[in-house]
């Protein structure tokens, strides 16, 4: 359809009919990050691959006020939604100087203006008014970001700002964050990881994470502050 005339790519996912080039993976059965999946692709291809994943940075101990992200949305679907991140910033805010900055796309504007009807002047919501190149900068400025399974936790990663994130129907052993310093909400039920995009059942996963074990955590995650 572009004329590309070399598409290259792993089989599945209904992609083999767009590519005419399937290495054969090296990479052992079992779990594996989708990182090393990409990187061994590019190996294929003649690239010089030395995979670093530097940790997150320490949590600026700002004594007048800490800045937060918060990315409560996610494209890939409801599964991946968790429902409670205006209780946890309410109660963090409560507990220290922060201001919260929600980012997301147009499609969560429902989601955020909640948030930010419950956080009121202690929230700035971004949602649906940054470009790429805005919202890198604007996470590079933040102290943390609490988030579900998103895009914009793998730009924080790789910006080094800490992330608490919250996973549901997906496995953070594939698609979590690759560097230290980052924490992770995730409850293993008997059907998951599922990655399916709706949950056909409860919303177990997701729902068996309490606000108040993820406040906790970031607590715990300030209590390391440098």
């Amino acid at each position: 359809m572009a004329d590309i005339p070399r598409r290259v790519g792993w089989r599945g996912h209904w992609r083999r009919w767009l590519i005419n080039q399937c290495p054969r993976q090296s990479i052992p059965l079992g779990i594996v990050h989708q990182t090393y999946k990409y990187l061994e692709l590019a190996s294929t291809l003649g690239a010089v691959v030395k995979p670093e994943f530097p940790p997150a940075k320490s949590i600026t101990d700002r004594r007048e006020h800490f800045k937060f992200g918060l990315c409560p949305g996610a494209e890939y679907g409801p599964a991946k939604q968790w429902p409670r991140f205006a209780e946890v910033a309410q109660e963090i805010a409560g507990r220290f100087p922060v201001q919260w900055i929600l980012f997301g796309t147009a499609g969560d504007g429902a989601i955020g203006a909640k948030i930010a009807g419950v956080l009121g002047d202690k929230c700035v919501n971004r949602i649906g008014q940054t470009t790429l190149e805005q919202l890198i900068n604007e996470l590079r400025d933040c102290d943390l970001l609490l988030t579900n399974d998103t895009g914009t936790m793998h730009l924080a990663d790789l910006l080094r700002v800490p992330t608490a994130s919250i996973f549901g129907s997906t496995e953070p052993q594939r698609t979590g964050p690759l560097g230290q310093g980052h924490r992770i909400f995730r409850h293993h039920v008997e059907c998951s990881p599922c990655f399916l995009r709706e949950c056909p059942l409860d919303f177990r996963c997701m729902a068996a994470v309490t606000s108040a074990e993820v406040v906790v955590g970031i607590e715990r995650m300030l209590a390391r502050r440098g």
